[in-house]
């Protein structure tokens, strides 16, 4: 039977708690479920049961963390998803890589029994609208007025498995590549969500890096090899970035009384994204 030898608390587990532990000989990581209190996170939940479907059905294929166990909550016990410790670096640069490490997650076929996601730019539109619905602020103001007002098509490409959070901090750069890792949210959806997520400069900001250039956007689209993708990025980016704005903004608000700090970062990641709405204009 394996022994427990040390275990670790890691950083940036905001939403649950993270340990790294060692087994015998070997890392292993094992994230604690919080249970969810207050209003559910409108696009990012917390979801062990999806996270453990998706990771024991990549195991081999090197886009995330091998799989390990999981075991669900149980009374006052919290659910606890565990998987091989990934040595390895944050994500800092080059974008090339990162597009072909997308691809690959999207060309997988996506486990049974995962949510599905909104999966247009007509749907994504109408999930930030339900998000700001009730909010009043300067910023919100501003994004009722930037609005897309064009009535983009529907996804026209098969639906793919999507992280759904693919910013920097999820993204470890291994001897062997790249790894995507916290996988609490994944759902069946367009795989243009994830390149929304990865160009977005709220999320650069949120994980305490500088906004992409227009150059490297532009990189990172030339080197994501589903042209498809690609062109219904570049006619519905708005209506997607339009929904990451709605988020921060919501998030400003949930924040605002219980973590002042936090809430204050939303609010610079969403000035961020209104920039880049503007430009999309």
């Amino acid at each position: 039977m394996s022994k427990v030898n040390t275990r670790i608390p890691l950083q940036g587990g905001y939403a649950n708690e993270i340990w790294k532990v060692r087994h015998d000989n070997h890392w292993l990581i094992e994230k604690n479920y919080r249970i969810p209190v207050g209003i559910p996170n409108p696009m990012y939940p917390n979801l062990p049961d999806h996270e453990a479907r998706v990771l024991a059905h990549l195991s081999g294929t090197g886009i995330a963390p091998e799989f390990v166990s999981y075991t669900a909550a149980r009374g006052r016990s919290l659910a606890q998803v565990t998987y091989e410790f990934v040595v390895g670096t944050t994500w800092a640069k080059g974008v090339s890589d990162v597009a072909q490490l997308l691809s690959k997650v999207h060309r997988a076929t996506p486990p049974r029994g995962i949510r599905r996601l909104h999966n247009s730019a007509t749907r994504a539109r109408q999930h930030g609208d339900s998000m700001i619905a009730n909010v009043r602020s300067p910023q919100a103001n501003e994004l009722r007025k930037l609005r897309p007002s064009h009535a983009a098509g529907p996804s026209h490409a098969p639906l793919t498995l999507v992280h759904t959070d693919c910013g920097p901090g999820n993204l470890l750069r291994t001897r062997a590549g790249l790894v995507l890792i916290d996988w609490q949210c994944p759902g069946i959806g367009d795989p243009v969500e994830d390149l929304a997520c990865f160009l977005s400069p709220a999320m650069m900001i949120l994980y305490n890096c500088a906004p992409h250039s227009f150059l490297t956007s532009e990189k990172f689209l030339a080197s994501y090899p589903d042209a498809n993708v690609v062109k219904r990025y570049r006619r519905d980016a708005a209506s997607w970035h339009y929904r990451i704005a709605a988020y921060c903004i919501w998030r400003v608000k949930s924040l605002a009384r219980s973590a002042p700090l936090v809430s204050s970062t939303y609010q610079r990641a969403a000035a961020a994204e209104l920039e880049l709405l503007r430009g999309l204009q």
